[in-house]
């Protein structure tokens, strides 16, 4: 339940930030796009007004060359120019033009004759002295142009096409709508150069498309007004403002935000996985650490409740002790037992000696303030071995320490870590039982060596190995549970460590950590 919590709890916060930014940045893309839209609104407002005032320029001088033809317009050198280009432009219509249509023509006055004379098309009142159609027919000329003079105010122009022979009149009214409309197609492709539009659209009071570009309007954003123009009466111009720009600025921040998520997202993930393998780690560093610490304070209670009671039991063993050596010295039994009477009397003595020995022991266990000496590892490891090698012995059991340093120097309490030594190979030899061996191994890392003990026993299965450091625990029918925790107490008072490594069926490993110098007293 406390790791779902601790995994719950950070990754509904990062949740939550995670929301919060993905809205904002929601939000903050959509002003951005509405700033670009007032942005391309404000460059066609620009862009319009400065066609506009193009236009009436150049309209406006228009009308001035066409009453002096001595005035000079910003974009062209004289009315020559204009009506060069018209003719172009008329030439290029009817040559790529394969059915004509009268009606779509801005022309007044139009003959359409083929090669053998016929009128083919009529429009208007226009008539053409024999004499300019047998130019045509005679293959002389391509085109034919007639300068208004006298009393003629017509421009009569001929063209030839494919197989026909075009021949229009234009008044002053409809040289004056081609030039303006010439004009202002020159105007619109120059400004289609010069700024970030894809085209021009202008249509006129009816609304028929007056001149048209070839500008995608799904690309663009479209600005369309009243042309507001005296020379051009409810005409409306249509401005396609290329979004080109203004779609990469917003795709590169939508795309910028989104890597920024996902950062943002992968981040949070692994710190909340993070989070959580802290917290675990903590948490089971807590849980040992209270653990130890409930060790340690039944130990300290262990060994102040062993102290007073190994002082009361030393009271009577000693009375006991003088009492036997009374016993034997001043009653003794008839000849025939006197043998057989000694015997008991040093088996008493022999066994009240050992249980002294016991309690002293014991004390010594619990003797954390003893000074720390420098001793020889191998020697205090060879001692233990001696004093347990004949019971090792009985159940075929070999204690191997080949493999120990000899020349290893450490600073400890030398009869406790005997102690401490003693519990668990004692502990490794009632574990095998019969046929077996225990390897004492040592290795120095920096300035800690590392001590194994290893059985060939039949291991620890996994709940047992939780509890083994706990006292009154045990396994053993004759056990009281205090070796080990003994054991653990010693290594801990010596600022060292101790694990253990066990699988069921696999023997058991005792590792054991130790400072080679303990700190120096402050």
């Amino acid at each position: 339940m406390g790791d779902k919590r601790t995994f719950l709890l950070p990754s509904l916060l990062f949740t939550i930030l995670f929301f919060l930014i993905t809205i904002t940045g929601y939000f903050q893309i959509r002003i951005i796009k509405k700033n670009i839209e007032a942005l391309l609104k404000n460059e066609g407002e620009i862009i319009f007004n400065h066609f506009k005032r193009e236009i009436d320029i150049n309209l406006e001088y228009l009308n001035l060359l066409e009453k002096s033809p001595s005035i000079i317009t910003p974009n062209f050198l004289n009315v020559m120019i204009y009506d060069e280009a018209i003719i172009d432009d008329l030439y290029n219509f009817f040559s790529n033009t394969e059915v004509i249509d009268p009606e779509k023509i801005p022309i007044s006055n139009l003959i359409i004759i083929d090669r053998d004379g016929k009128t083919i098309v009529r429009k208007g009142s226009l008539r053409v002295p024999q004499s300019y159609i047998k130019t045509f027919q005679s293959g002389g000329k391509e085109t034919f142009v007639k300068i208004p003079g006298g009393n003629n105010k017509f421009l009569i122009i001929g063209i030839k096409t494919k197989g026909n022979a075009v021949f229009f009149s234009l008044d002053d009214s409809e040289l004056d709508a081609l030039r303006k409309k010439l004009t202002i197609k020159e105007i619109v492709e120059a400004e289609e150069k010069r700024f970030n539009i894809i085209g021009i659209n202008i249509y006129d009071a009816k609304g028929i498309p007056y001149i048209s570009s070839d500008g995608n309007k799904k690309e663009a954003y479209i600005m369309s007004k009243p042309l507001g123009s005296p020379y051009l009466p409810g005409f409306i111009v249509e401005i396609l403002v290329s979004r080109g720009l203004a779609r990469d600025i917003l795709k590169r921040t939508t795309m910028n935000f989104l890597l920024i998520l996902m950062l943002l997202a992968i981040s949070g993930a692994v710190s909340t996985y993070v989070i959580f393998l802290l917290e675990r780690r903590h948490a089971k560093s807590v849980l040992e650490f209270e653990k130890e610490l409930e060790m340690k304070e039944r130990l300290v209670s262990l060994g102040r409740l062993a102290s007073g009671m190994a002082h009361e039991i030393r009271n009577p063993l000693n009375a006991m002790s003088m009492s036997i050596q009374r016993l034997k010295r001043e009653f003794t039994p008839v000849k025939e037992k006197i043998d057989e009477y000694y015997q008991f009397v040093d088996i008493m003595r022999s066994e009240l000696s050992r249980i002294d020995r016991i309690v002293e022991e014991f004390l010594l266990s619990t003797k954390s303030h003893a000074p720390f000496i420098k001793e020889n590892l191998y020697d205090i490891i060879e001692e233990v071995t001696i004093i347990l090698r004949e019971k090792a012995n009985t159940r075929s059991i070999d204690i191997i320490i080949d493999k120990i340093a000899r020349d290893i120097v450490i600073q400890s309490q030398k009869e406790r870590l005997k102690q401490a030594f003693y519990n668990i190979v004692l502990n490794g030899i009632e574990a095998i039982n019969n046929n077996g061996s225990i390897e004492i191994t040592t290795s120095v890392k920096g300035r800690y060596i590392d001590i194994s003990i290893r059985d060939t026993g039949p291991g620890i299965n996994e709940k047992e190995l939780r509890s083994i450091f706990e006292y009154y625990y045990t396994t053993k029918d004759k056990g009281i549970g205090l070796g080990l925790p003994i054991s653990y107490m010693i290594i801990k008072d010596h600022g060292g460590d101790i694990r253990v490594l066990s699988e069921a069926g696999k023997g058991t490993t005792f590792l054991i950590s130790l400072p080679m110098n303990q700190p120096a007293e402050g």
